[in-house]
């Protein structure tokens, strides 16, 4: 499958608050290789906060998104099921 994690993604590029440790980015995207019976696999990335002074929007919900969806390479396969994910999580 096909990965995409967007962190804070209602906001511009420029102005996100969260950003991911490695690279200092805040998107991600990676291919996650599935297989028939094999094991639930994890992937783990840590993401970070951006220091207060750096944006002035200190209230409104830091929304993140991942998105699947098959490589061009899998003609005639289809992906069922929500292929869009949101979250908000208030800490």
């Amino acid at each position: 499958l096909d990965a995409e994690l967007q962190l804070d993604r209602l906001k511009p590029k420029l102005s996100r608050r969260v950003l991911l440790l490695q690279g200092h980015q805040s998107s991600w995207h990676g291919e996650l290789a599935l297989a028939p019976g094999t094991p639930p696999l994890c992937h783990n990335l840590t993401a970070y906060l951006r220091d207060e002074a750096d944006f002035k929007d200190k209230l409104s919900p830091v929304a993140l998104s991942l998105s699947l969806a098959l490589p061009g390479a899998a003609p005639g396969l289809v992906l069922y099921g929500d292929t869009l994910v949101q979250a908000q999580v208030r800490g």
